[in-house]
């Protein structure tokens, strides 16, 4: 193994070091205070199972390449010492040549023995490739599927996890532990794990002949397996940190580019291009300063292992000369002696660069296991039973209090009596506790004091399943996926027929216009329906709440960023929507909610006034005030 070899090794142990560490993360909270390496073990065996037989085959290669690899040096020898020089071949050398002479077609034992010899290189060559294609190929897939398994456990864990870690927990730092992190169980077997055992084997072995050939050179040759491992774990954490750095500035660089693209339409309405320019070139700089100073490392690195690596194949080519001129060793048994020593150092290499993968990819699997031993604030309990068939849709809030974690109180003993069938709804100014309260009904969140009642059952002691299946949701924020028209209306009813689906969008006011998008039904209305415009998003939606079907509708602010055409044309809708369901209105226009049964009036968490809309005009209240003020606005307009 040469000095480029092994600074390659090093280098792709920093930048693995460097990708875990590069991200911005946001911690979560554990109680486990667990070591890296029992980290490493219960990630292992845990996704693991199910694979412990190919894992056994997969190592019982790597052991056999490993094996015949150690005959890779004897051919060469035997050819100096045999072929080249004046000792007789070994008898099994001699014996096998008489058993195969015809197939060398040869009479003479010393060509005889030389052809033998050079087709035992290609052959042993041959062994070892297909054995480590073999070997690799199993326990590379065998990593591969932890990978996905463990993937698939983080993702449909974060899908359960309540909306108060989503709300401490940025969007990139999930995405970074689902797409990276979660390749710490890969590279934590095929990086530290299965090299260990087979260096362990292969020095075992090496050492092991050697010693047999010549004690004291073999002793010559470990001499600089300290200074080796001292060296690589010493620029192995300067590189590290370095390419750590890179990395950062790399996600600078992206993260700049994302954000520009993203907003691409203000750049160019304000003209800011050069601006944008400037700040981009800035981050480019600060990302090529980083990468050369790691590559300064990097070569010094190398420099360093190149000349270890001299002094030990100096030391043993001066001892094993000097015995050949003795006489004590032929000149086969010095490259024997070279070999193995090149040999030698591969596995212990290999020992400290697992050593070192285990340890840093435990940072991955360590983050891996902070999302899956979260728990849910929101769980139900042992003996949660289901809403009995189609919920009436009485629901009662009494004395609900609510604060999100470290922050006041967003909501103080809250209490509403909504009748089956009838409307209410929410007005106030902004961060009242409007949408919380909405929340809070499907349990996104539980409440800190008081309860919520559906039916007169406690949700709580409700399934989340039966629930959130009685509930209609229509967000301010359409929450389109980027996938066809038919799915997302389809989404709260994934098994309804393309006829329930088109009946759904006729309702909503939607089938014209799909009917005229290129593939219709089966058009890709891209991320977000970033392909509609507002009104049809806000449309496909209806059509998505309508095919539910739900007893219960929350509207959170359904008609928001609508022209007065899209928004009269949403409110009809909506009315033939709402016609014999529990109703939860959040609405900051007041004309949209004047006909509804009840409006709540909250204020700083609490319900300052409640009633229809004529008897609120009448008391002169909040909701008077806000009425006017939104008269004037409309008349100046």
């Amino acid at each position: 193994m040469n000095a480029q070899t092994a600074f390659s090794s090093l280098k792709r142990i920093a930048l693995l070091w460097s990708v875990m560490k590069s991200s911005p993360r946001r911690p979560i909270k554990v109680h486990h205070t667990w070591s890296p390496l029992k980290v490493a073990a219960r990630l292992l065996v845990r996704y693991s199972a199910g694979e412990y037989g190919r894992i056994v085959f997969g190592i019982l290669l790597m052991f056999g390449m490993s094996a015949v690899m150690l005959l890779q040096p004897w051919p060469l020898k035997l050819i100096l010492d045999s072929v080249l020089g004046r000792e007789a071949p070994p008898g099994q050398l001699a014996t096998f040549y008489e058993l195969t002479k015809p197939t060398f077609l040869v009479v003479d034992p010393v060509l005889g023995a030389l052809a033998f010899l050079c087709v035992s290189i290609v052959l042993i060559q041959l062994v070892t490739g297909a054995l480590n294609i073999w070997s690799t190929q199993e326990l590379v897939a065998i990593g591969l599927r932890m990978v996905f398994k463990l993937r698939c456990a983080i993702f449909d864990h974060v899908q359960r996890l309540s909306l108060t870690f989503h709300d401490s927990t940025t969007v990139g730092d999930s995405l970074y532990r689902i797409a990276w992190d979660a390749y710490s169980v890969q590279t934590i077997f095929n990086q530290g794990v299965v090299p260990t055992l087979t260096a362990i084997v292969t020095l075992t072995g090496i050492v092991a002949v050697m010693f047999t050939r010549d004690w004291s050179l073999t002793l010559a040759a470990l001499s600089v397996a300290v200074p080796l491992l001292v060296i690589i774990c010493r620029f192995e954490r300067r590189m590290a940190a370095r390419a750590a750095q890179v990395c950062q500035r790399e996600s600078d660089v992206t993260s700049r580019v994302q954000e520009t693209l993203s907003g691409i339409r203000a750049v160019q309405a304000f003209g800011r291009e050069e601006y944008e320019n400037d700040r981009f070139r800035r981050y480019a700089e600060a990302s090529a300063q980083a990468s050369l100073e790691l590559t300064l490392i990097q070569t010094s690195a190398q420099f360093a292992i190149a000349v270890i690596l001299a002094c030990g194949t100096a030391a043993v080519i001066w001892l094993a000369a000097s015995r050949t001129l003795q006489g004590r060793l032929s000149p086969g048994d010095v490259v024997l002696m070279a070999s193995y020593m090149a040999m030698l150092y591969k596995p212990i290499e290999a020992l400290a660069y697992s050593a070192a993968g285990i340890q840093q990819a435990s940072a991955g699997a360590m983050r891996v296991f902070e999302v899956l031993d979260a728990v849910p604030d929101v769980r139900e309990p042992r003996d949660a039973r289901p809403l009995s068939g189609r919920s009436k849709g009485e629901i009662r809030f009494e004395q609900v209090s609510f604060a999100y974690p470290d922050r006041r109180p967003v909501l103080r003993k809250v209490s509403l009596d909504i009748p089956a069938g009838s409307s209410l709804a929410l007005v106030g100014p902004s961060g009242a506790g409007k949408t919380t309260l909405a929340s809070l009904l499907l349990r996104l969140y539980d409440v800190n004091s008081g309860r919520i009642t559906v039916d007169g059952a406690d949700i709580r002691s409700l399934t989340l399943k039966s629930l959130r299946s009685n509930v209609g949701l229509m967000l301010q924020q359409n929450i389109l996926f980027g996938v066809t028209v038919r799915e997302n209306i389809a989404y709260g009813k994934p098994d309804a027929t393309f006829d329930e689906i088109r009946r759904a969008a006729r309702i909503a006011g939607a089938d014209e216009f799909i009917m005229a998008l290129p593939q219709q039904y089966d058009t890709q209305i891209g991320e977000q329906g970033s392909l509609l415009s507002g009104g049809q998003r806000q449309r496909i939606s209806l059509a998505r709440v309508f095919l539910k079907d739900a007893p219960i509708l929350i509207l959170d602010e359904p008609t928001l960023g609508l022209d007065a055409e899209a928004e009269n044309a949403i409110v009809e809708s909506l009315d033939r929507l709402v016609y014999g369901r529990t109703t939860i209105v959040v609405a900051h226009n007041l004309s949209t909610v004047r006909h509804v049964d009840q409006i709540a009036v909250l204020k700083e968490g609490s319900v300052v006034e409640i009633g229809n809309h004529r008897k609120l005009l009448a008391d002169a209240g909040l909701y008077s005030e806000m009425w006017r003020l939104q008269r004037n606005m409309a008349q100046e307009t």
